[in-house]
């Protein structure tokens, strides 16, 4: 995955927490123009591409990778309101090698950007460091 699909990729997960709130004050302004019509859709599609990779980790339905675990290593990284662990500090708490962590985040990304239709090029799959 190239860098600066990973990077995207990051930012709407990290904005997922408060998508609904950008949502709402969207929907509350009374001229909705073609540019915030499009923004309201880019929004709720990218929630919704977060939201089915994040029931595959909470069902298990997800194939390898796709369970709790990987669930707590997002939620850690990019969920939480105040991020307090680097990647060390979640392989740590995780019971994971850190290269572990990051091939599970890779994973997380790259099912996050076949939702949202986003190619990604596989060859230059990289691992991460925060």
């Amino acid at each position: 995955m190239e860098t600066a699909t990973f990077n995207y990729i990051a930012q709407i997960i990290s904005e997922y927490p408060i998508t609904d709130m950008y949502i709402e004050r969207l929907e509350k302004e009374k001229d909705i123009t073609v540019v915030k019509h499009k923004e309201l859709v880019y929004l709720r599609e990218n929630q919704r591409a977060i939201e089915r990779v994040l029931k595959k980790c909470i069902s298990s339905e997800g194939r390898g990778v796709f369970d709790n675990i990987t669930y707590d290593i997002i939620y850690e990284l990019y969920l939480r309101e105040t991020v307090v662990l680097s990647l060390d500090g979640v392989a740590n708490k995780s019971h994971l090698s850190l290269s572990q962590v990051k091939k599970r985040r890779q994973a997380f990304f790259e099912e996050v950007a076949i939702e949202r239709g986003i190619k990604i090029n596989k060859e230059l799959n990289k691992s991460y460091s925060r």
